[in-house]
């Protein structure tokens, strides 16, 4: 199956997503019936139904040992979050009242709390953060510790925790569609991660069972799909059955999903000879480029924002539209030459590595 671009500028929207949320979140300004974050939780569930999805196709295509395996998802992951970690301990610690000294922002109470825990119980963080395991932590040990210093890696502890289990998991949902047993198994082990996860914290991978596991179906959808034609009015009236039931059953993730069902509609579509318009914009230069640099922007961009912050209370500048478009240029500017400089220097040597790593222990034999 070819490289699937769409959903390479899907990453880059929901990134872009996140960020606008968090930035919105921090400005004076607010618009009525809108959420002050725009509800970007739900970009990171597309996130995590991409990760089922890239997995899946990883485990499919490179059957790879499980040393060699875990070794790239770590090479892939850790160094750029250990970069961004590091940097954000230390503006956690330079900056501790940035936040509590905000004139204003809907996230200001709560980012205050977390920054206070965060040094109050900073040793803790720092051991739980280092191996990503921050998101397995109950409140109640190390309270806000899942969104200690860089709050938005929560998301890359629950990564982490499903990239240990993913060899195990794929197959053991192959062999359930024809074993009873084993699904019968399966459904019992995810019922007791769901029971488990009441009393986890948000990152808890047993919270995100069905996100990952509609990626890894799409996986298999579309290996299904390839060696079929299928006309572009049935993929339409499907996706749009699919999406009016979600709305009518009013599944608590319908957005999320309705996203990643629509733009697989046009993925289905484009390996059908049919290219929409939806597609046009996903594969758009623009999009391409934040994709591929969409970890790097995910993890930077409160960086650039709490400086901004910072800059903007010690300058004085309180009135609401100068204040929002100053941190929104200082924001964007940062986090851009931030993940270029990421994504070259430390993103790409480390995945290259990880490459290096798997076609060595493929030639070892021979």
């Amino acid at each position: 199956m070819r490289h699937i671009r769409e959903y390479d500028g899907l990453r880059g929207i929901m990134a872009i997503w996140v960020f606008l949320g968090h930035f919105t979140s921090s400005i004076f300004l607010s618009i009525p019936h809108i959420p002050a974050n725009l509800s970007n939780r739900q970009a990171v569930d597309v996130f995590i139904i991409l990760s089922g999805f890239a997995i899946a196709v990883l485990i499919d295509r490179s059957h790879e040992p499980y040393g060699i395996y875990i070794a790239r998802r770590a090479l892939r992951i850790f160094p750029v979050y250990w970069v961004y970690l590091s940097a954000s301990v230390a503006i956690t610690l330079l900056l501790p009242f940035v936040w509590q000294d905000a004139p204003a922002g809907a996230m200001k109470e709560a980012r205050s709390h977390i920054l206070a825990s965060s040094i109050s119980y900073f040793w803790p963080n720092i051991a739980t953060h280092i191996p990503a395991l921050h998101s397995l932590i109950p409140d109640r040990i190390i309270p806000q510790g899942e969104y200690a210093f860089l709050g938005q890696a929560w998301s890359i502890s629950l990564e982490w925790q499903f990239y240990l289990i993913a060899p195990f998991v794929i197959p053991a949902l192959l062999a359930a569609r024809r074993s009873w047993s084993m699904a019968l198994g399966l459904l019992a082990v995810f019922l007791v991660l769901a029971f488990i996860g009441r009393a986890m914290p948000m990152g808890f991978v047993g919270r995100y069972a069905i996100f990952f596991a509609i990626g890894i179906a799409t996986h298999h959808l579309l290996n299904w799909q390839k060696t079929r034609s299928i006309q572009i009015s049935t993929i339409a009236t499907i996706a749009i059955f699919v999406i009016g039931a979600l709305v009518l059953l009013r599944v608590p993730s319908v957005l999320p999903i309705s996203i990643w069902v629509a733009v697989s509609a046009c993925v289905l579509a484009h390996i059908n000879a049919y290219k929409s318009r939806l597609s046009q914009l996903l594969t758009s230069r623009v999009a391409l480029w934040i994709g591929e640099r969409s970890y790097s922007v995910y993890l930077a961009h409160m960086i650039p924002l709490t400086i901004g912050m910072n800059a903007l209370e010690k300058a004085g500048i309180e009135e609401p539209i100068t204040h929002a478009v100053s941190l929104l240029i200082i924001t964007v500017l940062g986090t851009a030459a931030l993940a270029y400089l990421s994504f070259r220097w430390i993103e790409q040597p480390f995945q290259r590595l990880g490459k290096q790593l798997s076609t060595r222990a493929q030639q070892a034999p021979a």
